[in-house]
């Protein structure tokens, strides 16, 4: 995505098998968590210990921060905190990781980012240092398996979200339209919804990145059957479905956006949304609290929600998370062991559930999701939308491979010309698949088999 506002992700909620849950009602949840410290660390135990945490600012992860006195008090160790914009933590990351320069204990560390910097030996794998008490199989599937690789866990969640459409409910029963359950609908109903200069029938994010244009754009790459690469790591990224999906999402932009909408990032798209400007957005489950928050919201009590419109080859929700993944600069024992144990802690399902109960939320454990407590604090429409992404979203929604971001964001560059103008989505396609080629064949990675066939294309 990537926006972390207040998301409240209902991941599984069909199919999860049944989690003693804590009961909404009378539950201490704050007492909780800090009876819960033992049972990750011995009092006393970290004396001495200085962990550093590299992070940035999210809802969750701020919850976890005025928390800190707790553990702190607890075990004896001293945490700090940097906190960096979310592009800077980033580039702070794979430098203190690559020079290993050993300024940082803990990295607040996206599920993508995991191919990278497990493959390249920067994160401890933490398998063998999870303990009874952190309950890891209450943790979605799913997001276990973003956070794993070679079969081995790396990180644990703090924040995930998958994508949804929004719509004016108000707009398309004036309009006599129905919700759009496929990519067909959607452009006939953005089509229709457009009234310039009032209002516009739909907002895409055009602006480069694949955190930014890639991430829904993939949306429709796959649903017309496109796909990112061989098996041989050849890009196929710029293939007959490729670029009809590439058109499709630029016809919503250029036909039935908001002039200028080519550049938009998160910010625009949802801000546009909240000002009543757009009938219809495909985003992330992060912008639902905005937009039923009155004091941010014009459209309160006029949304919808849906899961994404599927095209020719089904519909395929974008999905992302964030987590906690302990340095693999960390060799002293009693410090790895207090990096782990609070990371443990600090995702634990006492603390999950207290910031639920805060608003703060997220839900990335089955116990949270299935609570009464979600219950009561949640659009029921919002909950069925967000369950059904979350049903179907793909693990490899993006190629998890340690080359997703550089690819990613050249991706991101050619495909904004498309969206302004500039460029024919062929060229913009074929501009970018020759440029990845280019830095695979320079880093010794195309022609190579990977280890995970499932995730590219069949021919």
């Amino acid at each position: 995505m990537k926006r972390s506002l207040i998301p409240l992700a209902i991941a599984g909620v069909l199919a999860a098998p049944a989690i003693t849950a804590m009961p909404a009602a009378a539950q201490d949840y704050e007492g909780a968590v800090k009876s819960s410290l033992p049972d990750f660390a011995p009092a006393g135990a970290f004396k001495g210990v200085t962990l550093n945490i590299a992070c940035r600012h999210l809802p969750a992860m701020d919850f976890i921060q005025s928390h800190q006195a707790l553990f702190e008090q607890h075990t004896g160790a001293k945490i700090n905190f940097t906190d960096y914009p979310e592009n800077d933590l980033r580039s702070h990351i794979v430098a203190d990781a690559s020079n290993k320069a050993a300024g940082f204990q803990v990295y607040c560390l996206d599920n993508n980012y995991i191919p990278l910097f497990a493959s390249n030996g920067w994160v401890h794998e933490l398998d063998s240092s999870i303990k009874p008490a952190y309950k890891l199989d209450d943790v979605f599937d799913g997001l276990r398996g973003t956070y794993s690789w070679d079969g081995k866990l790396y990180g644990v969640p703090i924040y995930a979200e998958v994508t949804i459409l929004y719509y004016r409910k108000d707009l398309l029963e004036a309009a006599g339209l129905a919700v759009p359950k496929t990519l067909d609908e959607l452009e006939a109903a953005a089509a229709k919804l457009t009234q310039p200069p009032k209002t516009y029938g739909i907002a895409l994010r055009g602006l480069r990145g694949e955190g930014m244009n890639v991430y829904p754009w993939t949306e429709w790459l796959r649903s017309y059957g496109g796909n990112f690469l061989s098996p041989t790591m050849e890009p196929v990224f710029n293939s007959a479905a490729a670029i009809e999906g590439t058109e499709h999402y630029s016809n919503l932009i250029r036909k039935s956006g908001p002039p200028g909408s080519g550049t938009w990032g998160w910010d625009k798209v949802s801000s546009s949304f909240n000002a009543g400007r757009v009938a219809m957005i495909v985003e992330s489950t992060a912008f639902y609290p905005t937009f039923i928050d009155p004091k941010q919201s014009n459209v309160v009590g006029k949304i919808g929600y849906a899961v994404v419109p599927a095209g020719p080859k089904g519909a395929y929700p974008a999905n992302y998370s964030i987590g906690l993944a302990v340095a693999a600069s960390v060799t002293d024992a009693k410090t790895l062991d207090a990096a782990s144990s609070f990371l443990q802690w600090a995702t634990s399902q006492q603390m999950e559930f207290a910031r639920t109960a805060k608003d703060i939320g997220n839900e990335d454990r089955k116990s949270v999701n299935q609570s009464d407590l979600l219950k009561s604090k949640l659009d029921a429409g919002y909950i069925k939308a967000v369950a059904d992404g979350q049903a179907i979203t793909k693990k490899d929604y993006r190629p998890m491979i340690p080359q997703w971001r550089e690819m990613g964001d050249l991706i991101g560059e050619q495909i904004e010309s498309v969206f302004t103008g500039g460029k024919s989505a062929k060229d913009a396609l074929d501009a970018a698949a020759a440029a990845t080629a280019e830095r695979f064949k320079a880093q010794g990675v195309a022609g190579k088999a990977r280890a995970y066939p499932e995730l590219f294309a069949d021919n």
